[in-house]
């Protein structure tokens, strides 16, 4: 009950980002349209820089959406399979046919989240001191996807957020001096739920 209400206030942080001036970019340098209705799916822990169980429990959710009883957690098969306690986000060969072979599952996906410049927390203040002011908040998301029969990564994505505020000596007004903006972190975990919903979009077209 208690993680539930905790996603719900990051559900309801995350509407309010949205208004935050936030702007995502995507980018698929491998598998832009992959076919999730086939196969049976992992999903991995999420590699963060930063302290948060909802970036994985989001990841879960979002996937759940497109794959349902097709995804397994990597962290429940380590229950009852031979499965090593750690796997990491650019696997080997060995690594991946290991995870196949103990498993009987079909795809791998991992994620990495990242906070990148978090220079504003989610209240942006300027001083009007030092002329124009601009500040960064920025996060990205990365999701490979491997292929554990063939043992081969079949998509790479990336998505990024931004928000920039810039303010001048000449902003008086107390909305032009605090104002209200997306969070490093909130566009770490917002990034997560777009790029997920990318993949599901793409395969649909």
């Amino acid at each position: 009950m208690r993680n539930n209400k905790g996603i719900l206030i990051l559900l309801l942080a995350l509407i309010l980002a949205s208004c935050g001036g936030a702007k995502y970019n995507y980018n698929f340098e491998k598998g832009k349209n992959i076919n999730f209705n086939d196969g049976k799916w992992i999903l991995n822990k999420t590699y963060t820089n930063y302290k948060n169980n909802d970036a994985y429990s989001f990841a879960k959710n979002e996937f759940e959406d497109i794959l349902g009883d097709s995804l397994f957690e990597l962290i429940e098969l380590r229950k009852t399979k031979l499965i090593s306690n750690e796997l990491p986000l650019n696997p080997s060969k060995k690594q991946l046919e290991e995870i196949q072979k103990f498993t009987n599952c079909d795809f791998l996906i991992n994620i990495e989240s990242k906070i990148l410049q978090n220079q504003m927390g989610s209240i942006a203040t300027h001083s009007t001191k030092f002329g124009k002011v601009t500040k960064y908040n920025e996060a990205s998301t990365t999701i490979k996807i491997y292929d554990l029969n063939s043992l081969e990564i079949i998509s790479e994505a990336t998505s990024i957020g931004t928000v920039k505020v810039s303010r001048t000596s000449e902003d008086k007004k107390f909305f032009e001096v605090f104002e209200y903006t997306a969070s490093g972190m909130l566009l770490a975990i917002n990034s997560i739920k777009k790029l997920i919903r990318k993949y599901d979009k793409y395969q649909k077209e």
